[in-house]
């Protein structure tokens, strides 16, 4: 199974995960009145929407280039990551929000033995649902996949803070479902920026230094190579653009140039799978 295939049935399991934990908590919250387990059961709405974004920018990022997108639509899976942590925000910033007015207002949740049996049980499917979910964006290096796990995490320590908070409300501590709450919103918009962080850097055409200086160590192996003007690289997903201006004898053929240019791209190529290589030669001075 190729790595498209991997991460769109890893976008397809999360919204159908997502689906089946919003319809389970809304129901039990709407027929027990739970608010710390509605506010669950619409974060995973809004998780679907997430998802869904994944499941988009995969399917347009394995478009082939055309005369709008010469290097193809690869980005499409990186702004679906974008989408996420900003989802991841606002989920973030909104648990926080409901925390503190709750504070505010001394107005607490309530709790039953049904909302803590439909928390455990999202406990137990997004535990095992996100752990599934890494190893399949490992398998396929899907960058959105990546971070739905990330927001699959983040769901699951509000899972958790819902089932500490009803035990907390059972025991006479209602107070402390409370301060959960906005312990798990701080750290989800942490991981939110995480992800924002990984999606901007490369959008923006950032790239590893340390990577393009073991490129330039592995071109400079080349006998021919007198020395490099000039190399940059950029990330679409994980695939690597690279452009390098290297210099030769200037008494050197245009042949033997043009061989030395295919020579260093197929060293590239064995040693790091780079997708799209661009050699330009200067004579030395």
């Amino acid at each position: 199974m190729n790595n498209y295939k991997i991460a769109s049935r890893g976008a397809v399991i999360g919204i159908c995960v997502y689906l089946m934990l919003a319809l389970i908590k809304l129901i039990t919250a709407s027929i027990f009145k739970a608010s710390s387990l509605q506010a669950d059961g619409l974060n995973n709405l809004s998780d679907i929407i997430a998802s869904s974004a994944v499941w988009i920018g995969l399917h347009l990022s394995k478009k082939p280039a055309d005369h709008n997108h010469k290097f193809g639509h690869e980005r499409y899976e990186i702004i679906s990551s974008f989408i996420v942590s900003l989802l991841m925000f606002t989920i973030g910033f909104q648990v926080i929000l409901a925390g503190t007015q709750q504070l505010i207002s001394k107005e607490y949740s309530q709790t039953s033995p049904h909302v803590l049996l439909a928390t455990v049980f999202s406990i137990i499917v997004l535990t095992l649902t996100k752990s599934y979910l890494k190893k399949l964006a490992v398998q396929s290096n899907s960058v959105g996949l990546k971070a739905t796990a990330k927001d699959m995490q983040g769901d699951l320590l509000i899972s958790i803070s819902t089932l500490l908070g009803s035990l907390s409300v059972t025991w006479g501590f209602p107070i402390v479902d409370t301060f959960l709450s906005i312990i798990v919103g701080i750290m989800i918009i942490f991981s939110a920026f995480e992800v924002f962080k990984e999606s901007t850097f490369t959008l923006s055409d950032g790239f590893d230094p340390e990577t393009l200086l073991t490129y330039e160590k592995c071109i400079l192996t080349h006998p021919d190579v007198i020395a490099i003007n000039a190399i940059r690289a950029r990330m679409a997903t994980q695939q690597v653009y690279l452009d390098v201006t290297i210099a030769l004898d200037p008494k050197m053929s245009v042949q033997k140039s043009h061989r030395i240019t295919e020579e260093i791209e197929a060293l590239l190529q064995e040693q790091f799978k780079i997708k799209d290589i661009d050699i330009h030669v200067e004579p030395y001075e």
